[in-house]
């Protein structure tokens, strides 16, 4: 009966059997799969527990245990279950797919690997098993066996969608700096078919580099993918199919330090195509609303992280309560905090989705319902969720803000608000929208709290040695920028450097390996010059700040809210300006500081930022003095009010008139 889909029979047929046959593990446990192959999977619980009381379970109770637990996403329930059928039965492949499945945390992650190990498994006959293992490798800084893996796997599974991506995903994040030569000796197949798995092994990049040249050569293999996809055409594609498609953003494209107009636009030509068909029709204008401009965001940062943080006097700002001209409206996702609830105190409405398979077409469906006069999306290009979002048609105009400081490329987002004093005067060519800019910094900022008063010692950090720290991220590290870092410690053999921790450890020793390609031809040892620190608190990363020498700005994507940070402490940043907004705002904020601080700490071209590094951090009472100057000034880098007040006046101007002439 449950072959043929009767599972509502085969539940009344066992219950009403006799005692001496219901209360059997074979009974109960095809009562269990009746109940959950018809989805009720509490009942399905509960009846298989019943089998598991009756000593001791058999196989089949347990496996069965297991998948609904697996169903009911308890994996924590299902890994014991799995972990004692794989060892009484290990030839059973299904099992260890199971386990793997079950493996949800450290533990048992580490525990499947053990198991799977020690019963030496042929892990790369199955594809499923394999990226589990290898990513179980990768977390424990096995990245070689990790990698040797995924090339096992793909040259047995050549013409498997998973399989590839298995191979380059490992290539890109375990060995970046020898990723293309090992693509280039087992190259993948022709794209033949869209799927999740294709598109990212067509636009996967790494995160690092061992030169500039390999940056083009990606760049270049991410141009072809585009080529490929396009070719492809997802006419065929149901609608799961095309929400399932894009798991991933375009976010390390934007860390090569070129002009990412065409790329971006390119995907973003792709990606319209695939969303236009899910995207709902928009609902008429209320006529209750009257004059009154509805003002949209959608986001999955409306919570305290730096992309709030930069927009919540957006968020709160732009319509006073009972406003007769504004209203606004919010649309969030993912993480909610008190951040959250306390601009949804402020808004006229916000709407909170679970980040979950049905949220893009619940936040597209709540969009269209309400009509927004205009929709601003702070943030394009950090979630595939917010892209895909953005790629539909949901408002006559639509915008963005500057939360990912790149162009989105789609041809659905029409405004681009930018900051007056991050954009070079070429700006526009960067830009597939129509840029907008804000005045200063184009954020109003909050003031950052103050630092607690750990000292150096308490920190861990050496007493009377230079301190240089670089709070950026790993893949904010360019080549050229890492060679200057190397300089800058060659010449300065009394410095250290300090830098954070990944959440992940595996990334720290990778990013070790990094610091290593650069510096171990100037003759310098990552790991004695080098001083990594734990994440931690903002109030003690706030204190790491006040108590090193100098900061190291990053070349091509400069820093952001970790400057602004630093300079709330007085600590004088070294920076070199680059081509692209997103390499300008520490220059833009020394600038708005004082014509000191400009001609101080802003560098001319790499040998001057290395000049000035150097000069600084032997000199401490040019340190002090440049201290002393930012403490002064700093204030005015925080609680702008103008940007606010300008994207409110331009909206009031213009969004009536943009919103019945946009495309």
């Amino acid at each position: 009966m449950l072959r043929q889909g009767a599972f509502a029979d085969a539940v009344r047929l066992i219950t009403a059997a006799p005692t001496s046959y219901r209360n059997t593990q074979a009974a109960q446990r095809t009562l269990a799969a009746a109940h959950a192959q018809s989805g009720d999977l509490t009942s399905a619980q509960a009846t298989i527990q019943r089998a598991l009381m009756m000593w001791p379970p058999e196989p089949a109770t347990r496996a069965l245990a297991g998948r609904i637990a697996l169903d009911q996403k308890f994996p924590e329930r299902a890994f014991p279950h799995f972990e004692h059928l794989v060892q009484i039965a290990p030839t059973q492949m299904a099992f260890w797919r199971y386990l793997w499945d079950a493996a949800s945390t450290p533990a048992t992650s580490a525990r499947a690997l053990q198991l799977t190990e020690s019963h030496a498994i042929d892990v790369s006959a199955d594809v499923s098993i394999a990226w589990a293992v290898s990513r179980a490798l990768a977390a424990q800084s096995r990245s070689a066996e990790a990698v040797e893996l995924a090339r096992h796997t793909f040259s047995r599974h050549r013409e498997n969608a998973a399989a590839q991506w298995l191979w380059v995903k490992r290539l890109t994040d375990d060995a970046p700096l020898n990723a293309l030569q090992a693509l280039a000796d087992n190259p993948l197949p022709p794209l033949t078919e869209l799927t999740p798995d294709s598109v990212d092994s067509s636009l996967t990049v790494p995160e690092n580099y061992p030169d500039e040249s390999a940056i083009n050569a990606w760049r270049e293999r991410y141009r072809d993918g585009l080529a490929q996809l396009a070719n492809a055409a997802p006419t065929t594609l149901n609608d799961d199919e095309r929400l399932g498609l894009v798991r991933h953003t375009a976010f390390r494209l934007a860390y090569h330090g070129r002009n990412d107009l065409e790329l971006q636009s390119g995907r973003g030509d792709w990606l319209a195509a695939l969303m236009q068909p899910l995207t709902p029709s928009l609902a008429k204008r209320a006529t209750d609303r009257g004059h009154r401009i509805r003002v949209a965001f959608a986001s999955k940062h409306i919570r305290d992280c730096t992309v709030g943080q930069y927009f919540k006097h957006f968020f709160t700002g732009i319509s006073a309560k009972n406003d007769e001209q504004i209203e606004v409206f919010i649309y969030a996702c993912g993480q909610r905090d008190a951040f959250t609830d306390e601009v949804q105190a402020s808004v006229a409405q916000l709407v909170h989705f679970e980040d979950d398979d049905q949220a893009l077409l619940m936040m597209a469906r709540a969009i269209a319902a309400d009509a927004p006069d205009v929709l601003i999306y702070p943030e394009i290009g950090m979630e595939p969720i917010i892209e895909k979002l953005a790629a539909m048609r949901l408002a006559p105009l639509q915008c963005m803000l500057w939360g990912h400081p790149v162009t989105s490329g789609l041809p659905t987002i029409d405004v681009f608000f930018s900051a007056a004093a991050l954009e070079p005067g070429n700006a526009q060519a960067h830009y597939r929208e129509r840029l907008q800019v804000l005045p200063g910094l184009g954020t109003c900022y909050p003031r950052p709290p103050a630092p607690s008063a750990l000292t150096r010692t308490q920190l861990r950090l050496p007493q009377n040695v230079p301190l240089a720290v670089c709070a950026q991220s790993p893949f904010k590290w360019s080549p050229q920028f890492t060679r200057a870092v190397g300089e800058i410690l060659a010449q300065s053999p009394d410095a250290r450097l300090v830098v954070f921790d990944s959440p992940a450890g595996n990334r720290s020793r990778l990013f070790d390996a990094y610091l290593d390609h650069f510096f171990a031809p100037l003759g310098l040892i990552t790991q004695t010059r080098v001083i990594r620190l734990p994440q931690s608190a903002r109030a003690d990363f706030l204190a790491v700040l006040s108590v090193c020498d100098i900061a190291l700005d990053s070349f091509g994507f400069s820093g952001g809210n970790t400057s602004l940070d630093a300079l709330s402490v007085g600590l004088p940043i070294v920076t070199l300006p680059g081509e692209f907004m997103r390499g300008r705002q520490t220059f833009a904020m020394l600038n708005a500081l004082s014509v000191k601080m400009s001609s101080a700490l802003v560098a001319n071209d790499v040998n001057g930022y290395v000049a000035i590094s150097v000069r600084l951090l032997r000199d401490a009472e040019e340190r002090a003095s440049l201290r002393d100057e930012i403490a002064t000034s700093a204030a005015t880098l925080f609680e702008d009010p103008a940007p606010v007040a300008t994207l409110r006046e331009w909206l009031l101007n213009n969004a009536a008139k943009d919103a019945s002439t946009a495309s």
